[in-house]
């Protein structure tokens, strides 16, 4: 809420974006989430999606550099050992397609985006499957996704990028910053150590499961 909030109030304030632009701009990870909204007419999808950019960019530079100073415990990462079969995968999509359009009917913006990841995320949540998606479906999502975002540089000014790209690196410094100090505050209150905390409140962070299913349906 703190990097939405004042990150969207100085993107609008100083860089004079309007309000949508400023706050969906403002949004730390699940991009797709972010477009879809912005493709459904929430704020100017070309601005937009170079701040986000520029926000991932710097992020990924950011936080493993982080990393590499902060005192974080070491574990092996998960490995996907099953995944959804086809009509597992049929039957997820008709959910998400079915929820996304009660989502449209009530007027909800972006609302098959929306309803697909409420669909998703209730049936992980509540246990109606445990596997991955598989490999294939994830990786063209991505290259999608990856398609959708790079068209909206076409016919881009060198002007419009500068003033959006100074708008991503300013955002991207506020909100780890704020990071910083609220995984400090936290540290405070929880037994675990301030690396992982740091780390998993960095913006992005919870960009998988069940965002990243409903993104692969």
């Amino acid at each position: 809420m703190l990097i939405i909030s004042l990150t969207g109030w100085m993107l609008s304030a100083v860089f004079k974006l309007d309000t949508g632009t400023a706050y969906m701009s403002s949004f730390p990870g699940h991009l797709s989430f972010v477009m879809g909204i912005a493709s459904a007419g929430v704020g100017e999808p070309r601005q937009i999606a170079i701040i986000q950019v520029i926000r991932i960019l710097m992020l990924t530079i950011v936080v493993p550099i982080g990393a590499m100073f902060l005192p974080i415990d070491h574990f092996p990462p998960p490995v996907a050992s099953e995944f959804l079969n086809v009509w597992q995968l049929l039957a997820l999509a008709a959910g998400c397609i079915a929820v996304g359009l009660v989502f449209i009917w009530l007027k909800v913006p972006a609302g098959l985006v929306l309803g697909a990841m409420a669909a998703a995320t209730a049936a992980k949540l509540g246990g109606l499957y445990t596997e991955a998606m598989p490999g294939p479906l994830v990786v063209l999502t991505f290259i999608l996704v990856g398609a959708q975002i790079g068209s909206r540089f076409a016919g881009i000014t060198a002007k419009e990028f500068i003033n959006a790209a100074k708008g991503g690196v300013v955002a991207t410094a506020m909100t780890v910053g704020i990071v910083t100090i609220m995984a400090w505050i936290v540290s405070l209150i929880v037994d675990m150590p301030y690396g992982q905390i740091w780390l998993g409140l960095s913006p992005g962070a919870g960009g998988h499961g069940c965002a990243g299913d409903c993104a692969g349906l």
